[in-house]
């Protein structure tokens, strides 16, 4: 424990409060200011390397904890900052540690409904401004700002501006406000599209929210749409800066943040306790631009990638690679044990996996398996679509599945075995977009269905009405099409 929160714990208040990560006992409350910024510094030491690390015991152990601590975090407006830095970290514990929307709505009441409320109290909302065109002006406030990272989030929400582009005249395409500062990727591709895009990234969670509350003046918005239920969007969106503003639901759904009128459901199907009770909730299945479906790799790249998933196992020609890349938290030892008992019945078989977050499990199974040797495993982000060069059938994860990386896959002719959802699934919206013959009923079925694509055959026939399935959705124009016309209906509502 650092010297300076001793002295702020010695000085505040009795009823302690004890911690397993902290020495000392921490006071009832109210706490001072002093022992709330020391302890904002010690959690922040606290909980990011244990998000490095991955170990869901850890995060669940921690989010509960620092969860518990957040409304002690909101006291005065200049608290804002801490406040929004501590919503980040709690944010992402939950997300890494759990796969289960009826876990996630935790945040509503843990995080978001406190943290709305201490806005409410210290930021007024902002007068709205008259609409001035026949056609209202959007921006999208995305946190996400590069196209090819391990977050699909930008391919999304860009893949939906493109599609209105096609329907809007030039001087009425949305804007892109960006959280985070662009990578060249996207000014590339901004220059490449005509893509409208604002930088308005800043050191601090309050400069940034000024700054994008200016520049919503200064372009005229009329309607606002994040792509993330972060805390700088909620800190914009509870100010109430534009007419209508509406969430698009990228799998991290719970958002009841009192300033929304619609959502998006990209991911998760409409559900009660995810958003306040008066938001309309629209699907609107994710999808991405054909343009990112299926990304040419240089061709020794893929070789290369081969010749280490043969050398690694041992197995000089493989009958088949399965395969699976994506956040590894999704792989659960249901999902493993399936694998294993593929490998089990075709001795040249391989399986491949990689992607970040913890693997610990997946080791373990792995040292443990008798086909342990022809699992390689790969524990950081990695290149989706020179994985799909190199496997043949790519394993869905259940009980929470894929989503852009499926996409991608069957866009380089790879097919996607899957597990039918539970019927009250959540999660429902995501798999518009498979085979509906690889769908597996359940545990066996996932093997017996795996293993037939182990004939070429097979796989060639699927994999071909893969590529064609994610083809005839790559236009973006009818998605479009389908959120402009709620949007109007929004904004006519608001007239």
């Amino acid at each position: 424990m650092s010297a300076r929160l001793s002295g702020a714990v010695a000085s505040a208040s009795p009823g302690p409060l004890r911690f397993s990560w902290l020495q000392a006992e921490l006071p009832g409350g109210p706490w001072p200011e002093p022992l709330r910024a020391a302890l904002s510094a010690v959690i922040n030491e606290v909980g990011w390397p244990a998000v490095q690390q991955g170990e869901r015991a850890r995060l669940e152990a921690l989010y509960r904890d620092f969860a518990s601590l957040f409304p002690r975090f909101l006291a005065a407006a200049s608290d804002v900052d801490r406040a929004a830095d501590l919503y980040t970290l709690i944010h992402i514990l939950l997300w890494r540690s759990t796969q289960d929307i009826g876990e996630l709505k935790r945040f509503n009441t843990d995080v978001v409904l406190p943290f709305a409320a201490y806005l409410a109290r210290h930021f007024p909302k902002r007068p709205l401004r008259p609409a001035k065109r026949a056609v209202p002006r959007i921006a999208y406030l995305s946190e996400t700002s590069d196209l090819f990272s391990t977050n699909a989030v930008a391919k999304t929400t860009v893949s939906l501006m493109l599609g209105q582009h096609a329907i809007r005249a030039p001087e009425d395409w949305p804007f892109l406000y960006c959280i985070k500062q662009p990578v060249q990727n996207l000014w590339d591709f901004s220059a490449e599209t005509g893509l409208r895009v604002r930088d308005l990234s800043g050191p601090t969670p309050s400069q940034m929210t000024r700054a994008i509350l200016s520049q919503l003046e200064a372009d005229e918005i009329d309607i606002l749409i994040a792509d993330s239920n972060c805390a700088v969007a909620t800190m914009v969106l509870q100010q109430r800066p534009c007419r209508v503003q509406a969430f698009h639901e990228n799998g991290f759904a719970p958002w009841a943040i009192p300033e929304l009128d619609l959502a998006f459901m990209g991911i998760t199907r409409p559900t009660p306790g995810l958003f306040d009770d008066r938001v309309a909730m629209h699907e609107t299945p994710r999808n991405t631009a054909s343009v990112f479906h299926c990304v040419a790799r240089p061709q020794d790249q893929i070789d290369a990638l081969r010749k280490v998933l043969c050398a690694g196992t041992g197995v000089a020609e493989p009958s088949v690679i399965y395969g699976f890349y994506g956040r590894m938290a999704k792989i659960t030892p249901a999902y493993m044990a399936l694998v294993e008992e593929m490998l089990e019945r075709d001795p040249q078989a391989i399986f491949f996996a990689g992607g970040t977050g913890s693997i610990a499990m997946v080791v373990e199974r792995r040292a443990a398996s008798p086909v342990g040797d022809r699992i390689i495993l790969y524990d950081e982000f990695i290149d989706g679509h020179l994985v799909s060069e190199c496997i043949d059938v790519f394993l869905d994860t259940f009980p929470f599945p894929g989503g852009n990386a499926c996409l991608e896959a069957q866009a380089h002719g790879v097919p996607v075995i899957w597990m039918q959802p539970a019927p009250d699934s959540e999660m429902q919206l995501v798999f518009t977009l498979r085979d509906e013959r690889l769908k597996a009923r359940d545990g066996a079925d996932f093997v017996t269905l795996s293993l037939q694509l182990a004939s070429g055959d097979k796989r060639q026939e699927h994999g071909a009405f893969a590529r064609a399935l994610v083809a005839r959705h790559g236009d973006m124009t009818e998605q479009a099409m389908l959120v402009e016309d709620h949007l109007r209906a929004a904004w006519m509502q608001g007239d």
